[in-house]
């Protein structure tokens, strides 16, 4: 909406610029439903292969082709790269630091390595009573120690990066039946890839350790790697001094979140622009943002797309 309520100030303002502006929606930049995130713009870029992009499949079997014909979302137009001048992605910070540090717009200078990988445990299902706790295969409880040591992995590897796990489903899923399968997510971050990589070697031989140790065989499976995105100095810049210039607190930080801007930035010279999220919540039913501050987003996203359009 920022993106739109740029160009109809521009075209109320007869403002002509040198080059064409164009605004893009881009589909599945989350991934919660269909892994991996930003499929679209990962296709559109070229980094990713649309028939496999399209075959990706949710919890319930059903494919992501299928699902955009359903919607009326699977276009006609062929889904790839052109040069493209200067790419602007205007968005909530999604954490806590803007409004910590008490500043109006963030300029990260780039976003942080994405890993993201499935796992997949075997257990052994039987009634609960009468089976003995010795010798049980319990692949929840598997799942658990595995789980816990993904929490502490950032610590373990000393350096500056977030390890979570975020989904889990658990088969069959009933009281009085010991889980004899268990899928579960982990979404390795940081600003240095070599750290992220390590940091999953370090926590598969602890995986492989603990299903030997629960008698439950495992699988991995690596579903999407995207290294860090470094954006554009210049662009990084421009937006830094445009909100100087409107009177907006600014602050050079690093996106933690994943965004489209990320395959964008293999195509055309990038940045973003981050206003604060209240209480540095996001992808909960509170997250929130003061109109003010929507306002000077959409301020800076003005002036710093009519400073690359006028550019020759």
């Amino acid at each position: 909406m920022g993106a739109l309520e740029v160009l109809r100030t521009i075209h109320e303002k007869k403002i002509e610029t040198e080059r064409p502006i164009v605004i893009v929606d881009w589909t599945n930049e989350e991934g919660s439903r269909f892994a991996p995130a930003m499929l679209a713009s990962g296709v559109w870029a070229g980094a990713l292969d649309k028939d496999w992009a399209y075959n990706r499949t949710d919890i319930n079997g059903k494919r992501f082709v299928d699902e955009l014909e359903r919607i009326g979302y699977k276009g006609t137009v062929p889904s790839k790269k052109w040069p493209v001048h200067a790419y602007y992605e205007y968005h909530i910070e999604q954490g806590p630091v803007l409004e910590r540090e008490r500043k109006i717009i963030g300029a990260p200078k780039g976003i942080l390595c994405l890993h993201w990988y499935d796992i997949y445990l075997e257990g052994e299902a039987n009634q609960v009573g009468p089976t003995p706790m010795e010798g049980r295969h319990d692949a929840l409880c598997a799942a658990s120690e595995m789980i816990l040591k993904v929490n502490e992995l950032p610590s373990r590897m000393g350096g500056n990066m977030v390890s979570t796990v975020g989904e889990i489903q658990n088969y069959p899923n009933s009281r009085n039946i010991i889980p004899d399968k268990v899928h579960f997510t982990v979404d390795i971050r940081s600003w240095d890839d070599d750290l992220a990589l390590n940091a999953w070697e370090d926590v598969k031989k602890d995986f492989e350790e603990i299903a030997r140790r629960r008698g439950c065989p495992i699988r991995m499976e690596e579903t999407w790697r995207v290294a860090h995105s470094p954006f554009d100095e210049k662009l990084v810049q421009r937006v830094m001094d445009t909100a100087d210039d409107l009177g907006y607190p600014a602050l050079h930080m690093v996106s933690g979140a994943g965004h489209d801007a990320s395959y964008m930035n293999q195509v055309a010279p990038t940045a973003m622009i981050f206003v604060p999220s209240i209480g540095g919540r996001s992808h909960v039913e509170i997250e929130n943002t003061t109109w003010e501050d929507c306002e000077a987003g959409a301020n800076v996203l003005l002036h710093t797309i009519i400073g690359s359009a006028m550019e020759v």
